[in-house]
């Protein structure tokens, strides 16, 4: 499941298992280049995908903030377990 949220409600998300949110911005070359690669995760990955700049609630989730784009951070139910690397997920390392 792949999801881009239209408001500022990622805490309505939250407590999916292997939930992986996606910080991006509009504009960003790397947040483009992500987005089919998405698609080919595993199934068992819910994907939420944040516009940051629309949406900055829904960046709070993430512990330190954002410091670059795109960011992406895996949940499990509502808690933070680590960041996912950008390159991990395009070269199909991150299972």
């Amino acid at each position: 499941m792949i999801i881009e949220l239209v408001k500022d409600n990622l805490e309505h998300y939250m407590d999916i298992e292997n939930l992986l949110v996606v910080y991006n911005q509009e504009g960003c070359g790397a947040c483009r280049t992500l987005k089919p690669h998405l698609f080919e995760l595993d199934e068992k990955y819910s994907v939420i995908i944040v516009d940051s700049f629309k949406f900055p609630k829904s960046c709070n989730f993430l512990p330190g903030g954002i410091s670059y784009y795109p960011t992406i951070g895996l949940f499990e139910k509502g808690y933070f377990i680590k960041e996912i690397n950008f390159n991990d997920i395009i070269n199909k390392k991150f299972k």
